[in-house]
């Protein structure tokens, strides 16, 4: 179910259709896979254009990327056009089809086929299935990925200028610092090429009332005051969000009001769910970056005199590594300051490695 989005699969439609290419960017988990699944089903039902997700995570190579296409094409556009789609893909004699396995197919049976010439007959569908007046809605997820597969970005950005009156494309990506040198960097061939959208943390006083209600409509009753101060905690991080409620959803009895406690049992029932990833994710960090991190989580910046004293940091270390975390997307700066993108990733760190009292 996709909450507080409204506006965002509402503006992202509307950009579609004025033909502009738009840069979705969003840390994971902030649920940009809902928002594009609902500006899909938007955006057929009510506009009448077909939208393609591909799934780029992990490209390999320009076949890999060849396979993600076509699979892309057979899967998501609709109905009305598959017969138009089905002739576009016979007539290129490639081996494509509209079951999404024909290139895969022509590879196992003759290795040595190249695939640059099925790369460009995918490319070049929208021009062959936008009707007169109407347009393609090509969404690229995880686009930062493209930059594995040599001349893939330039050659995708060849089709895309291309098509202005036939497409309208949606880069979208987790990795915010990669995404922003492919279309800021001057030297790659996507620069200026796409406007930013930048997926924001989910109103809080929309999300606890429909959450709320969602209890209430369940026989759950009692339990406004607990949600608001989970979701609080969640600070408008999506999938936090959920997990609390979905926790604290396991620990309320239909017909019973909550225990005085069920905040702190919810609280310690997340921190102990997400403590193998959190590891995980520390494990691969440098020395200055763990630091830094857990400077954040305890003091709110890495830079105060007491953090870089209490974990044996140097300012020109802190700096460093925070600008490292920033680029993976696990820390923002914000208005107030530094702040975790992950609260239960800060919470952790605080509860397993204290430096202050109290």
């Amino acid at each position: 179910m996709l909450v507080g989005r409204d506006e965002e699969a509402a503006a992202l439609r509307s950009w579609a259709r004025a033909g502009r290419s738009t840069v979705l960017v969003a840390p994971r988990r902030f649920g940009k896979t809902s928002l594009l699944n609902r500006v899909q089903a938007d955006a057929e039902r009510i506009d009448r254009m077909p939208v393609i997700l591909v799934d780029l995570y992990e490209l390999a190579s320009t076949s890999d990327l060849v396979i993600r296409l076509e699979r892309a094409w057979a899967r998501h556009v609709p109905g009305r056009l598959r017969g138009r789609l089905a002739k576009a893909l016979a007539g290129t004699e490639l081996g494509l089809n509209v079951m999404g396995t024909g290139f895969q197919m022509r590879l196992a049976d003759r290795p040595q086929t190249p695939p640059l010439p099925a790369l460009h007959a995918l490319l070049a569908l929208p021009d062959q299935l936008a009707g007169k007046g109407s347009r393609v809605l090509v969404v690229f997820d995880e686009f930062q990925s493209i930059g594995a597969v040599n001349g893939a970005e330039g050659l995708v950005r060849t089709y895309v200028q291309a098509q202005r009156d036939t497409a309208s494309y949606l880069f979208c990506g987790s990795q915010p610092s990669m995404m922003a040198r492919i279309f800021g960097d001057q030297s790659r061939p996507f620069y200026g090429q796409a406007q930013r959208f930048e997926l924001g943390r989910l109103n809080v006083g929309v999300l606890t009332p429909w959450v709320s209600d969602a209890f209430e409509e369940a026989g759950r009753r009692g339990c406004v005051p607990t949600i608001a101060t989970l979701m609080d905690r969640a600070e408008g991080h999506p999938q936090r969000s959920m997990l609390l409620a979905h926790l604290l959803w396991q620990r309320v009895t239909p017909g019973q009001r909550p225990s005085d406690d069920v905040v702190d049992i919810v609280a310690a029932d997340a921190l102990a769910a997400v403590s193998a990833e959190i590891v995980a994710m520390l494990d691969v960090l440098p020395t200055a970056e763990k630091k830094t991190l857990r400077a954040i989580a305890e003091y709110g910046t890495p830079l105060s005199s007491r953090a870089l004293r209490d974990l044996n940091l140097l300012k020109a270390s802190a700096q460093s590594a925070g600008a490292a975390l920033i680029e993976r997307a696990l820390v923002e700066r914000t208005a107030d300051g530094w702040r975790i993108v992950d609260p239960l990733t800060a919470r952790w760190l605080r509860a397993r490695y204290p430096t202050r009292p109290g």
